[in-house]
């Protein structure tokens, strides 16, 4: 029972620091929007600045993996075409030599 109370208490506690949280943004955006306002600039409020950031800092994290993802793939795709042309090259080597022997006889 002790744990169950202290957890609602906690919890009421992260709600109301998120209720003031987004109370203050809102005064934060707001008084910015006045003073953009003010002198005659249309700017992006903080908030939408921020959203704006964490958006572009997603996009970048999947950017990096598809990254990896192509240069994996690449590495597999390079791999794969060297071992054919050893295998070509040794081809190549035996077709030769026996046209050699070939020409000699």
């Amino acid at each position: 029972m002790e744990l169950e109370s202290a957890a609602q208490k906690l919890e009421l506690r992260f709600s109301k620091a998120e209720s003031e949280l987004t109370a203050l943004s809102y005064k934060i955006d707001q008084e910015y929007s006045t003073l953009a306002a003010e002198e005659g600039k249309g700017s992006i409020v903080p908030s939408d600045l921020l959203c704006s950031v964490k958006n572009l800092r997603a996009e970048l994290n999947q950017v990096s993996k598809d990254l990896c993802e192509v240069q994996k793939q690449q590495h597999e795709v390079m791999s794969t075409i060297q071992a054919q042309l050893k295998v070509y090259c040794g081809q190549f080597d035996e077709l030769s030599k026996a046209a050699g022997d070939v020409a000699l006889e």
